[in-house]
């Protein structure tokens, strides 16, 4: 359809030159007659005059006939290229569209090969090998600190993240809760940074529905928010951390509303504070 359509825009600049020529011609015409004495030295010889007038005639005729051939060249051309252009765009909708489903059940088919793969990988490996797994990474992250990380400590955290993503991925249920701690382990490492709170997000999917460990990660997502002054969504985690109260969430919330705490900012901001406030004095401390 390219070449079609080159070939019609070379077409249409002949016709676009043909039609100047032929516009060129008829001004020359116009001027050479626009002049042309209505009578001569003849005046009284009626030949003379009817002759005069039928050469007036012929030229109009000629003129008109010109003027006739350039329309019909113009309509020509551009309804050539109007369906030419129609239909090559027609065409390419419908090559596009094909290449699209094609591409389409091609990532069909390499997603069904990988999840047959990732299958087949789950099967051979035994579930009390991954708790062994998870439990190093564990141990080995509970070691790093967040505020003294070099270089190599950065790498490492990065393979360990690679490392609990592919875990979650063949674990299944089996060892959610405890990716879920790993996945909230590596939030602690990015402070307020959107990271942390994907790394939160993963884990409250993972944790059990009700338990501490999702209330625990609640409150984190609430100081996330907090820290980043989004007040309304802190206000929310907050409340969904506490329908299930603990010690740990008291002595954290107690410190954490002081000054330079993560949500001291949520306890002294109206109307948010009121919120905390009530929140507070409906907290059942646990001994």
């Amino acid at each position: 359809m390219i070449t079609i359509r080159r070939v019609t825009l070379v077409f249409l600049l002949t016709v676009s030159l043909a039609v100047l020529l032929i516009a060129v011609v008829l001004a020359w015409n116009y001027r050479q007659w626009e002049y042309l004495p209505s009578h001569g030295p003849y005046t009284s010889d009626l030949d003379e005059r009817s002759r005069i007038l039928q050469d007036r005639v012929e030229i109009l005729t000629k003129r008109v006939g010109d003027m006739e051939l350039l329309v019909l060249l113009l309509l020509g051309a551009s309804g050539l290229y109007s369906i030419v252009f129609a239909a090559s765009s027609y065409f390419g909708a419908v090559s596009f569209g094909r290449q699209a489903d094609r591409a389409i059940a091609n990532f069909r088919e390499q997603l069904g090969l990988a999840m047959g793969e990732l299958r087949e990988l789950k099967e051979r490996v035994p579930d009390e090998n991954l708790e062994d797994r998870v439990a190093a990474i564990s141990a080995r992250i509970a070691g790093l600190r967040p505020d003294r990380l070099d270089e190599q400590a950065r790498l490492e955290l990065l393979h360990y993240e690679s490392a609990v993503a592919y875990l979650e991925l063949t674990g299944g249920a089996e060892i959610a809760a405890s990716i879920a701690r790993l996945y909230r382990t590596l939030a602690s490492f990015y402070d307020s940074r959107d990271k942390a709170r994907f790394y939160l997000n993963r884990a409250l999917l993972l944790a059990p529905a009700d338990s501490e460990l999702a209330s625990g990660i609640h409150y984190d997502l609430a100081c996330w928010y907090g820290a980043n002054n989004d007040f309304a969504h802190s206000a929310g985690e907050l409340a969904l951390a506490f329908q299930r109260p603990s010690k740990a969430l008291d002595d954290r919330i107690a410190q954490d509303i002081e000054e330079g705490g993560e949500l001291y900012g949520l306890a002294n901001t109206p109307p948010f504070d009121k919120v905390l406030n009530d929140l507070l004095l409906n907290i059942t401390l646990v001994p």
